[in-house]
């Protein structure tokens, strides 16, 4: 009988709650996005360019007759570069029935992450980016040699509220 329970136990494990994340690359560093968050990815053809607004808004996109403001991420994390467009994939979020497009250099894949594999995220300081992290997934299971082994999760709510504060 005890056998069975020790079978058991190692599916119970992989069957743990697991929230999703859609991974992005920005520098060197892959960054997670809570999938629930996300409406769509796109490659950014034409962005119309918007005076007096803040230096990481790249510009707006007509998304199916919503006008949705586009955010270079790095240049908001502090980057000293903006993300080639042509290059670039853009991570259309909705939250709170408010869209914008996050540019990132490429999307990767969506990550499941159980409570136990996310971090709390180090205090990081005031600094653009370090208020953006909730957190740090690390990969225990099944990661892909050579894949990255952590993973900074950004807070969405925040992300919004500092492109709200910052559009004014």
């Amino acid at each position: 009988m005890s056998d069975v329970l020790a079978a058991a136990e190692p599916q119970s494990q992989a069957e743990r709650p697991r929230r999703e994340f859609l991974t992005c690359r920005l520098g060197n560093e892959t960054y997670g996005i809570d999938i629930l968050k996300v409406q769509e990815i796109r490659e950014l053809d034409r962005v119309t360019r918007v005076p007096h607004v803040a230096a990481f808004v790249r510009g707006v996109i007509n998304l199916r007759g919503a006008i949705v403001p586009i955010v270079d991420l790095g240049l908001m994390f502090g980057f000293p570069e903006p993300i080639a467009l042509e290059k670039a994939s853009a991570i259309v979020l909705n939250v709170g029935r408010r869209m914008v497009g996050l540019v990132v250099a490429s999307v990767s894949d969506v990550v499941g992450l159980a409570d136990d594999e996310i971090l709390p995220a180090p205090d990081l300081g005031e600094r653009a980016i370090g208020a953006a992290i909730q957190g740090i997934g690390t990969r225990r299971d099944g990661a892909a040699e050579g894949e990255a082994g952590s993973i900074l999760l950004l807070d969405v709510d925040h992300l919004m509220r500092r492109i709200l504060e910052d559009r004014g």
